[in-house]
């Protein structure tokens, strides 16, 4: 009789994720990811197919624990305009502290493996629709509230608020210091009303 290995699947994902995220896909090894999760071989590939299907499941570990616990803070409070600065000051306060030149790990294998993984860029491009549309709700509640102008576009604050959370966290990656990462959210915040 066949015995299979039990084991914690969110823990080994978030083991392999952090792998995947400070390493990136192609420089992380099977033997990395054995490592790091405490996993046979034979086990990884028995629950995962291969290292892009752990990879795949990693990314999708990340978006639920990661990026969608930081875009459902957009969603809460009675001050958006509060909320958005909030998403932004616990963003920089991560790039500097526990995630110091980690980056987005989506946004990092987005650059490196998007153009030829169509399965990895369906990811992406759902993840920020999604960044996208919370900010563009936080958007229109601050424009019914009078905060923003009734004839701004809040679908292009929107992307530009995405953009600028994208483009920090590769500023973040390649090891811009905080005060860098401030000025950037005061300008950008800065053109919302």
């Amino acid at each position: 009789m066949v015995r299979y290995a039990t084991f914690d699947r969110e823990q080994v994902l978030d083991k392999a994720m952090v792998v995947f995220w400070r390493q990136g896909y192609s420089a992380s090894s099977i033997q990395d990811l054995v490592d790091a999760t405490g996993l046979s071989r034979s086990s990884l590939y028995a629950a995962f197919g291969d290292k892009r299907g752990l990879f795949l499941a990693a990314v999708d570990r990340y978006v639920e624990t990661s990026s969608r616990t930081r875009v459902q803070a957009l969603r809460v409070g009675t001050d958006p305009l509060a909320s958005i600065r909030r998403f932004f000051d616990n963003l920089v306060a991560f790039s500097v502290g526990e995630g110091r030149r980690l980056g987005c790990l989506l946004t990092n294998e987005a650059v490196e493996l998007a153009p030829s993984d169509a399965d990895l860029e369906r990811r992406f491009r759902a993840n920020l629709a999604e960044v996208e549309t919370a900010f563009a709700e936080a958007l229109g509640r601050a424009q019914r509230a009078g905060e923003i102008g009734a004839a701004r576009d809040l679908r292009a604050l929107a992307r530009m608020l995405t953009n600028s959370v994208q483009g920090m966290r590769v500023m973040a990656r390649a090891g811009v210091e905080e005060p860098v990462l401030r000025d950037i959210v005061n300008e950008t915040l800065a053109a919302l009303p």
